[in-house]
């Protein structure tokens, strides 16, 4: 399980970030809905996001909605949009709006996650509450659980 906050059964708190799009999101609009939610808070860790998703998508149901948030710690000659743009090339397309960006660390701040190429994985539920949460690998014990738990109606 997830060492970071937020826990178990505790609501997640309010974000708001740009998508890949530039479109700005909150996520209010995850609520009536079960999702699942993968965290990457360091520039290495994009191929364990990437096989989190891949897992999801024999796994879990489609009703089951996709989020992702990169929240990174860039220099400050880096802006948003060539962090957009590079993000996009290693983000499939139909990924990109809801595909969350900032390049501060704001989200990671908010959510207590620390930078680490191990993305964080969040079950959530229709109100928002964390169903399960692991900092790791999908092919984990505890990747393969929270995978499980989304799966079930």
């Amino acid at each position: 399980m997830a060492s970071a906050a937020p826990r178990i059964g505790e609501v997640l708190p309010a974000l708001s970030a740009q998508d890949l799009l530039g479109k700005t999101h909150h996520t209010q609009e995850w609520t009536g809905r079960r999702t699942l939610l993968v965290v990457l808070t360091d520039k290495d860790g994009g191929e364990a996001m990437r096989q989190w998703f891949e897992a999801a998508a024999t796994r879990v149901p489609t009703s089951v909605h996709r989020a992702s948030l990169i929240t990174l710690h860039l220099p400050f000659f880096v802006g948003l949009g060539t962090a957009r743009e590079h993000a996009k090339k290693d983000v499939p397309r139909d990924a990109w709006a809801d595909t969350w960006l900032d390049k501060n660390g704001a989200m990671a701040r908010t959510l207590k996650l620390a930078s680490d190429p191990l993305p964080y994985a969040f079950a959530l539920d229709e109100d928002g509450k964390v169903m399960a949460a692991v900092h790791g690998r999908v092919d984990s014990t505890a990747g393969r659980a929270l995978l499980e738990l989304l799966a079930k109606p």
